[in-house]
C-alpha cells in the first residue's frame, strides 16, 4: 500500500472576539486560522513544522488527524493515524492510566491476550510507577506527557503526528522516546512534528515548512527552513 497525506487548498475558519465581553455575532469577527493551504507528504518523509505561537501548527495538526474538519479543500489520508497532541488529548482525565491504556487497546481492536500485552507494554514504558493505577486527573504535565506518548506509540501507526510535548519533557524520557521513535521510523512512513525545539526538528526531520498566519511560506529541507524561521523572528 502507498501512504500518503495531502492537504489541498484547505480553509479552517474560527470567530474571535473583538471584545472580550462582546456577547453577540456582531462583535465577532471571523479569521482563517489555515488559509488556503495545500501540502503533500510522502512516504519516507519525516516533516518538521515551525511557526510563531498561533501560526496555525496545532490547528493544521488536528486537520490533517482528522480531528477538525475543514471549511472547504480536501484532506486524504491513506494509512493508520496515531496523535501525540497537547494536554489530556486522547485521555478520560477521570480513569486511571491503566484504564485509558486498556480503552485506547480496546478501541484499536485488539484481543483480550493483545489486550493485556499493550497495556503492560504501555505501563513500563511510561514508567509513572503507583500513579499508573491513579487517577489521570491527579497527573502532573509530566505524567500526562508520558503516558500519551506510550499509548500513542504502543503499536505500529503510519502515519504519526506529534505536537510539541517531548521538547518539555525531562531527558531521560526525550532520550528514551526518541529512540521508539527511530524503531518507529521504519514502519512509520509519514512523521510531522510541530515544535519551537530546533534542536529536535534537526535531529528528526529531513524537510521543514514554516507557517505564518495559516499559509506555508516556506518548504524545503530542514536546514533551510530552520533558517528561514530564524530570519523572520529576528524581524
Amino acid at each position: 500500500m502507498s501512504y500518503k497525506l495531502e492537504l489541498r487548498n484547505v480553509v479552517f475558519t474560527r470567530f474571535m472576539e473583538r471584545d472580550k465581553r462582546a456577547r453577540f455575532a456582531l462583535h465577532r469577527v471571523e479569521r482563517n486560522v489555515i488559509d488556503d493551504l495545500s501540502i503533500s507528504i510522502a512516504p519516507g518523509e519525516r516533516v518538521g513544522l515551525l511557526g510563531e505561537n498561533g501560526a496555525g501548527k496545532t490547528t493544521l495538526l488536528r486537520i490533517m488527524a482528522g480531528i477538525f474538519q475543514p471549511d472547504s479543500g480536501s484532506v486524504s489520508r491513506v494509512g493508520d493515524v496515531s496523535c501525540f497532541l497537547d494536554g489530556f488529548f486522547g485521555l478520560d482525565p477521570f480513569l486511571t492510566g491503566r484504564e485509558n491504556a486498556k480503552s485506547r487497546s480496546v478501541m484499536a481492536g485488539m484481543s483480550k491476550a493483545e489486550c493485556l500485552s499493550n497495556v503492560e507494554n504501555i505501563e513500563d514504558f511510561a514508567d509513572i510507577g503507583e500513579y499508573f493505577d491513579q487517577p489521570v486527573k491527579s497527573y502532573s504535565t509530566g505524567m500526562i506527557l508520558r503516558l500519551v506518548f506510550s499509548i500513542g506509540t504502543s503499536r505500529t501507526h503510519q502515519i504519526l503526528l506529534i505536537d510539541e510535548g517531548l521538547g518539555t519533557a525531562d531527558l531521560k524520557f526525550q532520550q528514551k522516546a526518541f529512540q521508539r521513535l527511530e524503531e518507529m521510523y521504519a514502519s512509520a512512513p509519514i512523521i510531522v512534528i510541530a515544535s519551537h525545539n530546533l534542536d529536535i526538528l534537526r535531529q528528526q526531520c529531513t524537510r521543514g515548512v514554516v507557517i505564518s498566519r495559516g499559509r506555508i511560506v516556506y518548504d524545503g529541507q530542514i536546514e533551510s527552513a530552520i533558517s528561514q524561521y530564524s530570519s523572520v523572528q529576528a524581524q
